[in-house]
């Protein structure tokens, strides 16, 4: 193979189903089976784990930027109990190994009781502040959180936009400030089949906007995911697209990876997006929540009047 294409210098895009999309530098390696407590998107349930050895041959080949046309550097582990794997130190081991410089770990509710940070050899975890058992596990999050504070481990809080968590939003904030997090995502959920009810748009945002000045006066970063820029009024400077990766799990390996974007979450843009000033730093939104009431079509947003 021409040193050129070892380097990664070979085109980084793709071509699916929805067009061109940029080949990703991330892969996310769902290790475990089932997957409560997350940001929830249209992935299949894998029928099984993954052991140490599919793990392993997974990394080797997304690191290696022969196979993809890009070499993967940032690496995502997620799945139920994964901060609990016997062999995650050793696969975080061969993740470095292999090349890969940044290791983030997706925490779940089961794994934030007893939550020990200094043993994790990664970069960053995300930790859930949902609402749950009449708070219970937006405490167990609270508590998770500020071990990694007192362990130096950098930590983002993730909270889901689902009804109940909107009236413990001033809760959740007061606790993402004082853990000192390395960053808040709030992410209206994405549509699953038999999800469940998801809140009007404008109540998500009123919601939004009751709790995030005081996280940006206390420093506190915060990225705005799964709704539309045009939907966020004064928040719209917050909305953060969603970074695309490969997507790995026990039936999806090495050639047969997904990508995230289109194959496992597919966002909709509208004609009138084109002319939008946002265009480059908005997802679009989700078309099955466009055919229901409490969300406006999508407007595109003026360019800046000028001086």
């Amino acid at each position: 193979m021409p040193d050129k294409a070892r380097r990664g210098e070979v085109s980084v895009l793709t071509w699916t189903g929805s067009g061109a999309v940029e080949r990703p530098r991330v892969v996310q390696i769902r290790l475990q089976r089932t997957y409560p407590g997350r940001v929830r998107a249209g992935a299949p349930v894998p029928t099984r784990s993954m052991p140490t050895a599919e793990v392993v041959a997974n990394l080797r080949y997304f690191a290696d930027a022969g196979t993809r046309g890009r070499a993967c550097d940032a690496l995502v582990l997620s799945g139920v109990g994964v901060i609990g794997r016997p062999d995650l130190a050793e696969l975080c081991a061969e993740a470095r190994r292999v090349g890969i410089q940044r290791i983030t770990v997706h925490a779940g509710v089961e794994d934030l009781d007893g939550l020990e940070p200094r043993a994790l050899p990664v970069d960053q975890v995300v930790v859930p502040l949902q609402v749950g058992d009449a708070g219970a596990t937006l405490a167990a999050g609270a508590r998770a959180l500020l071990a990694c504070a007192e362990a130096g481990v950098p930590a983002v809080a993730n909270t889901v936009l689902v009804p109940p968590a909107l009236p413990l939003l001033p809760a959740a904030a007061r606790a993402a400030i004082a853990a000192r997090v390395a960053g808040y995502t709030l992410t209206f959920p994405f549509p699953v089949d038999g999800s469940g009810e998801v809140a009007p748009a404008p109540r998500a945002v009123a919601a939004l906007l009751r709790v995030v000045p005081s996280l940006r006066a206390a420093g506190v970063p915060v990225a705005l995911k799964g709704l539309p820029v045009c939907y966020l009024g004064e928040l719209a400077g917050l909305a953060r697209r969603s970074a695309n990766r490969w997507y790995v799990d026990a039936d999806h390996q090495l050639a047969k990876a997904l990508l995230f974007f289109p194959d496992v979450v597919a966002f909709h843009k509208g004609e009138v997006c084109r002319f939008c000033a946002a265009a480059d730093r908005c997802d679009g939104f989700f078309a099955t929540y466009l055919r229901r009431p409490g969300f406006p079509p999508l407007s595109p947003l003026p360019e800046p009047a000028g001086p």
